[in-house]
């Protein structure tokens, strides 16, 4: 398929119920929203967050080829989500973001995406790092904090499975 843009794109499966409920809860309309990918997208990430030594400076793991083909493990089956956070883009302008987070043996990825708009009815993906380790719900609040883009004043979070939030909440 191709955007408005003539990005090279891929709509991905529809937002997941929970999640629309979850930006509901935030002031967010996305029912009928699919996940979008770019290769734009893609080229960004790799050329990002895909150098394992500028990574292991931020204290993250970089990202490869393979993490970006398991996209729709993390669209299908993230630890929790997050939705009413905005930050400030290059422009000045807030938006509005949806971030998947998914613990993974390998640490934990961060999925951020932003609304493309209600036309298109779909959420473009921005960005996508991995954490070492786990991150529990308090310690993305302290990652969000840190960024003084991030307006987090109306931040709602939500996990895909009530034995996963307790351990996830609970661990040290």
């Amino acid at each position: 398929m191709k955007d408005v843009n003539n990005n090279c794109c891929e709509f991905k499966n529809f937002v997941q119920d929970w999640i629309v409920d979850l930006a509901k809860e935030a002031g967010l309309d996305i029912s009928g929203f699919r996940h979008k990918v770019t290769q734009e997208f893609k080229q960004h990430i790799l050329s990002n967050h895909g150098n394992a030594e500028t990574e292991e400076n931020r204290g993250q793991v970089a990202v490869s080829d393979e993490d970006l083909e398991n996209i729709n493990e993390i669209l299908e089956k993230p630890t929790f989500a997050v939705a009413g956070v905005k930050r400030r883009n290059k422009y000045g302008v807030m938006e509005d973001r949806i971030i998947l987070v998914k613990n993974t043996d390998k640490g934990t990825i961060l999925f951020e995406e932003v609304l493309f708009g209600k036309r298109n009815r779909a959420l473009n993906a921005k960005s996508l790092i991995i954490k070492k380790g786990i991150i529990t719900e308090e310690s993305l609040r302290n990652i969000l904090v840190s960024n003084a883009k991030n307006d987090i004043t109306n931040m709602k979070i939500r996990y895909a499975d009530a034995v996963v939030a307790k351990s996830t909440i609970h661990s040290v």
